[in-house]
């Protein structure tokens, strides 16, 4: 059975959008994929309530660095830097740094994708859902196991946390499923126990009222 008609459709204009456009609005190439994941599953949680959305972040690089070596372990001094700039991004933008991925447009997801969204401890990921309508969704994740079950947090992008979700075991996997009532991009923080991770995700439309 193929994608939902809602889903297929998004799917094509978003691809006319990329053919259009040669790189992804707002992704700066100077900071890598994995330090925006390292930040958003290890750090973001402590600074998602601080932004302010009006102040510039004036702190210097250095005053900085003793605090997120203290965190984030033995980094290269390269990381560090890319650590501070999505702390400044998060408070003046008040928003998570921009990823060129986003499950609603490439669902679903195989390993390879997965390992870019997956955390250096790989226990975590971070996962772009992408803009959603208003409406009822299912996020299928396959890998951890039916005894393994995952913690998940969905985050809109205003940092709030959606509360009514449900999360139950499925064909060898697990299966989430959350009703979101605004227009909107929406992230999944996925904690996965287990050495393996996860080897497919994918979002469905929820034909259940």
């Amino acid at each position: 059975m193929g994608p939902p008609f809602g889903l297929e459709r998004f799917r094509f204009f978003t691809l006319v959008a990329l053919l259009v456009s040669p790189a992804v609005p707002g992704q700066d190439p100077g900071i890598s994929v994995g330090s925006t994941v390292l930040f958003n599953t290890d750090c973001a949680r402590c600074h998602e309530g601080e932004c302010s959305g009006r102040l510039s972040f004036n702190l210097p690089p250095e005053a900085a660095d003793q605090h997120i070596r203290r965190h984030g372990g033995d980094l290269a001094q390269s990381q560090v830097r890319e650590l501070f700039e999505l702390l400044r991004h998060m408070k003046e933008a008040c928003a998570f740094y921009p990823l060129p991925f986003a499950l609603a447009r490439d669902g679903p997801w195989e390993p390879e994708t997965l390992r870019k969204l997956r955390s250096p401890s790989g226990q975590s990921y971070f996962i772009p859902l992408g803009p959603l309508s208003p409406g009822a969704y299912r996020v299928l994740l396959q890998g951890p196991g039916p005894t393994a079950r995952p913690c998940v947090e969905l985050i809109d992008g205003d940092f709030d946390y959606l509360d009514e979700i449900d999360l139950e075991p499925e064909d060898g996997g697990w299966r989430l499923r959350f009703r979101t009532g605004k227009a909107g991009e929406l992230f999944l923080r996925v904690k996965a126990p287990g050495p393996t991770g996860l080897t497919r995700v994918e979002l469905l439309d929820d034909p259940a009222p």
